[in-house]
């Protein structure tokens, strides 16, 4: 019995990963590449992007907000470059040329 409870647990902790992947942290500030690194679902940041009437070719280098459902707003495209401040941090868009 004890071996099935641990095969379970394996079980369980193999396949969390798959469910997280692509989800966002509500509250946070999100650059699209990172989004997209993360596994975040393409289609939904170009929609996010289009929404705003951002081109789709510039939905990596502009920032988005996540909401408490796990959705993204856009909120600012970038000037020069969108720096990812890495987890648990708001990304943000490099204001001036260095």
């Amino acid at each position: 019995m004890v071996q099935i409870a641990t095969l379970m647990g394996a079980v369980i902790m193999a396949i969390t990963p798959v469910a997280q992947a692509g989800a966002c942290t509500p509250g946070l500030i999100y650059c699209g590449s990172t989004l997209s690194r993360l596994g975040y679902d393409d289609a939904k940041i170009i929609e996010a992007a289009q929404a705003a009437y951002l081109p789709e070719q510039y939905r990596h280098n502009a920032v988005y907000t996540c909401d408490a459902d796990g959705d993204i707003a856009f909120k600012e495209a970038c000037l020069f470059f969108c720096v990812d401040e890495g987890g648990g941090n708001n990304d943000r868009c490099q204001k001036y040329f260095n």
